[in-house]
């Protein structure tokens, strides 16, 4: 899949992902409390859009353990830990590190040097307004590029499933202060990719994600 697009693809969300963001933030933020019971007509109501993407949504969060479906099929809204944001991350790892060790020997050189174009204009833009914005894009963007390139149509969806996850916490909890190093980590990658480097490109991935485990972890032990 070429980077063009993937750019393509973030910039034009679906209704569902736009659905399932807004749901996933009053869900951390505590607006729709544990044992909340969910109206796909009244969401839609408040979203203005059909109940498909609605519906779409629910699905998708029932998937992640953040909403339970009762035999009567009420939506009702599941408790979210800490422990459940380690876990996800702990899936991340095993998937992506290794999509990362299979796209080392895959990914052409035309996707490599887009990577590396997007990650210097990500990096210039450090420190300018809307900076985590277009971190949440060029994140996005820079994994799934991976995940395309890993030769496994399943493993991609796995992946593409917990992105989608990660990219609604990078929009809702990531600070600027932390966008330089995980640049670097994104280089890191990025080089073993170049040189073919299979086994450090896992290593690098999962250090990667790693830091990440971590960084969240604390911001919702602390939310």
């Amino acid at each position: 899949m070429q980077i063009q697009e993937l750019q393509h693809g973030v910039e034009s969300t679906r209704l569902s992902d736009t659905a399932y963001e807004t749901l996933v933030e009053a869900i951390l933020s505590g607006r729709l409390a544990p044992g909340t019971i969910v109206s796909e007509l009244e969401l839609a109501r408040q979203f203005n859009v059909s109940r498909t993407p609605v519906h779409d949504a629910l699905r998708q969060l029932t998937k992640d353990g953040l909403v339970s479906q009762e035999m009567n099929r009420r939506a009702v809204i599941a408790a979210f830990t800490v422990e459940d944001v380690h876990d996800i991350f702990e899936m991340r790892k095993l998937l992506e590190g290794e999509a990362a060790k299979r796209a080392a020997t895959r990914l052409d050189r035309i996707t490599l040097s887009s990577l590396r174009e997007a990650t210097a204009k990500m990096a210039a833009s450090l420190g300018k307004a809307g900076a985590v914005a277009r971190w949440a894009d060029f994140d996005e963007i820079f994994h799934m590029a991976i995940a395309a390139a890993c030769g496994s149509k399943r493993l991609g969806q796995d992946i593409a499933r917990y992105r989608l996850l990660h990219r609604t916490f990078n929009r809702l909890t990531t600070t600027p202060g932390v966008l330089r190093q995980a640049l670097a980590e994104h280089y890191r990658i990025l080089d073993a990719l170049e040189r073919r480097d299979a086994k450090s490109a896992a290593a690098e991935m999962v250090a990667h994600i790693h830091e990440w485990q971590a960084y969240f972890v604390n911001r919702f032990a602390h939310k």
